[in-house]
């Protein structure tokens, strides 16, 4: 069920929101060019299925510090998104506006959670 290549795509689904949150948030780079560095080193260095779904997660990551204010937020951002893609593979495969959509229905999930606890 949770094979290689799933972990693969849920870490580096993680790895890229959180990445490209602290490059905007804490390095003080705009959130096009974080999600810029994200996502050309992910294409350079990932397989590309794994590529895209970092390069989708890294959309997370370009949230406002208004919608995730700290970089727990963004972690938990990161863990919904990873899940999110996991079960969404296979459904949406080669249909356009995934990555987006995916990212804004895991930042609305992430906010209801952040509003439950916090």
């Amino acid at each position: 069920m949770f094979d290689k290549k799933k972990a693969t795509i849920f870490i580096c689904a993680f790895l890229g929101t959180v990445i490209t949150w602290y490059i905007q948030h804490e390095m003080g780079y705009s959130a096009i060019i974080a999600n810029g560095i994200v996502g050309v080193l992910a294409g350079i260095l990932l397989s590309a299925p794994v590529a895209g779904a970092t390069y989708a997660a890294s959309f997370v990551g370009m949230s406002s510090a208004a919608v995730l204010p700290t970089i727990g937020a963004a972690s938990l951002a990161g863990v919904v998104v990873g899940i999110v893609l996991l079960f969404t593979t296979e459904i949406y495969a080669g249909i356009g506006g995934k990555g987006g959509t995916t990212a804004a229905f895991s930042v609305q999930v992430s906010r209801f959670i952040m509003s439950i606890f916090g």
